[in-house]
């Protein structure tokens, strides 16, 4: 007998609720939305160090520009 009358107790507490969630889209700044520019590299650099860092820096530049082209594709 007391356990019904603890779950009604609970069950009303939680009917009573007259709070309400209303969602707003809000636009994506437009700074968000520029692509990654690369940068220049360091003056004193050796050949090998050259090539891996060209490699990681079009790496960086491609996936910052996908997650840019789909921030696009869902603002619109």
């Amino acid at each position: 007998m007391i356990v019904l009358i603890g779950l009604f107790l609970c069950l009303s507490l939680a009917a009573c609720t007259t709070e309400r969630k209303v969602y707003v889209s809000q636009p994506i700044p437009a700074n968000l939305l520029s692509d990654c520019l690369p940068k220049l590299p360091p003056e004193k650099m050796t050949f090998g160090d050259s090539v891996k860092y060209n490699e990681h820096l079009l790496n960086v530049i491609e996936r910052c520009n996908q997650d840019k082209s789909s921030i696009r594709l869902i603002n619109k």
